[in-house]
């Protein structure tokens, strides 16, 4: 096997991920906080995987590169297939990333890394990877196939060869992208070839401004107590106008 395996990412795939990310734990998070004058934060974490997942349904909606809706258990979490590279990219914090790697040999059923990573990578090594005298085996691993496939039930109905699965690796603080990079795993979930795209990262210029008190009443304005930047009030009038023109197509 090649040692410097290289992703070669599509620049175009590579921008509209973190445009994603950065709307999800940006604007969109913030602009749901304020909006709804929320006092603590302690659901932000889940809030901004809903961002996430539909933003990147908004970006990935043709047939060179699409969004896929899926479900693990629970958990509702969004697939990206890039027609060009055969390759399905999954999306993850850093912190739980090392979370799952360190919980590998604690775990007795496979999470969806592993699934995916013996399923797509299962011929790849890392360099320098754990060493382990013996292979770890979770109790649900003969179904591999079987649970596979309701994975990608609706990208194998829709005929996607998907040769490699990319991890997108990303932090967040304070409403702005951290750090971000995409990696390729082996069945160990070591990595076996990474793209650090951090240099790629601009500074956040936020279109909501920061909450202030009015003294007019909230519940009479659509927006809540929202201060607005201009570009935001643009935003949201464009969003009303499609919302109108939906309905009257209804009527």
């Amino acid at each position: 096997m090649d040692q410097k395996l290289s992703l070669c990412i599509n620049p175009r795939v590579r921008d509209s991920i973190m445009r994603s990310i950065s709307e999800a734990v940006g604007d969109l998070i913030k602009e749901d906080v304020q909006r709804n004058h929320l006092k603590t934060h302690n659901g932000n974490g889940g809030r901004i995987w809903d961002f996430l997942n539909t933003e990147l349904c908004s970006a990935f909606n043709s047939p060179n590169c699409m969004a896929y809706v899926s479900q693990r258990g629970p958990w509702e979490m969004v697939l990206v297939y890039e027609r060009e590279s055969k390759r399905l990219f999954t999306f993850m914090r850093e912190a739980r990333f090392a979370s799952i790697q360190k919980e590998t040999y604690r775990r007795r059923r496979m999470h969806y890394l592993d699934m995916l990573t013996r399923h797509l990578n299962k011929d790849l090594l890392a360099p320098i990877g754990q060493i382990t005298l013996i292979d770890h085996e979770f109790e649900d691993q003969d179904n591999l196939h079987e649970l596979v496939g309701r994975l990608l039930h609706d990208l194998e109905r829709d005929g996607a060869v998907i040769e490699r699965h990319v991890l997108v690796l990303f932090e967040s603080q304070n409403y702005q992208m951290t750090s971000i990079r995409a990696v390729m795993l082996d069945s160990n979930l070591d990595i076996v070839a990474e793209d650090n795209w951090n240099n790629y990262i601009t500074a956040n210029d936020s279109i909501i401004m920061d909450s202030v008190e009015t003294h007019d009443d909230p519940s009479n304005d659509p927006n809540r107590g929202l201060r607005l930047t201009s570009k935001a009030a643009a935003r949201q009038k464009n969003k009303m106008r499609i919302t109108k023109k939906e309905s009257e197509k209804a009527q």
